[in-house]
């Protein structure tokens, strides 16, 4: 099997367990921000290295657009001073890239985009909690989904039907 398709199967594998388990057990967190974290891990890089740089990018990204929403919330979101708040909240996401563990811009780009695309109009803790949670699982998934790569990876195929 090539490498490409023990990565295909193997997050295949984690992201239709994880939502096997979700649905049954009923786990109040949506799914979508679940595979977020995921593809951020994949985009990171994987392996330790980059389930550090995507669960610490995503974090930090649902921080800054929780402080968005809480500033502009507390600034009454009028339209010119909600978007000069905006634009200091991605200043600051991106800025943080001068510190190695927070250099994943992509993934605090994204999990900034997560956490206000969940609808939150101001700052909710809970709310805040429950996205971090969710994209921390999708890179947790990630390395999950390396395991059982390694594992497919040493499944024999039975030759009758390796040219198939």
């Amino acid at each position: 099997m090539s490498a490409s398709t023990t990565k295909a199967l193997s997050l295949a594998i984690v992201a239709a367990v994880w939502a096997a388990i979700s649905h049954l057990l009923k786990v109040n967190l949506q799914l979508w921000p679940v595979i977020v974290g995921l593809g951020c891990f994949v985009g990171a890089g994987g392996g330790v290295m980059g389930l550090q740089k995507s669960i610490l990018g995503t974090v930090s990204g649902v921080v800054w657009a929780a402080l968005y929403l809480a500033i502009s919330g507390a600034l009454g979101r009028q339209p010119l001073v909600d978007a000069l708040v905006l634009g200091v909240a991605v200043f600051g996401t991106v800025y943080q890239a001068r510190f190695p563990l927070l250099s994943y811009t992509t993934g605090a780009i994204v999990g900034a985009a997560t956490y206000i695309a969940m609808g939150f109009r101001v700052f909710a803790m809970t709310g805040a909690i429950r996205v971090v949670i969710a994209l921390v699982i999708g890179c947790v998934l990630g390395i999950a989904a390396e395991r059982v790569a390694q594992m497919l990876g040493r499944m024999r195929v039975v030759p009758a039907m390796s040219n198939r």
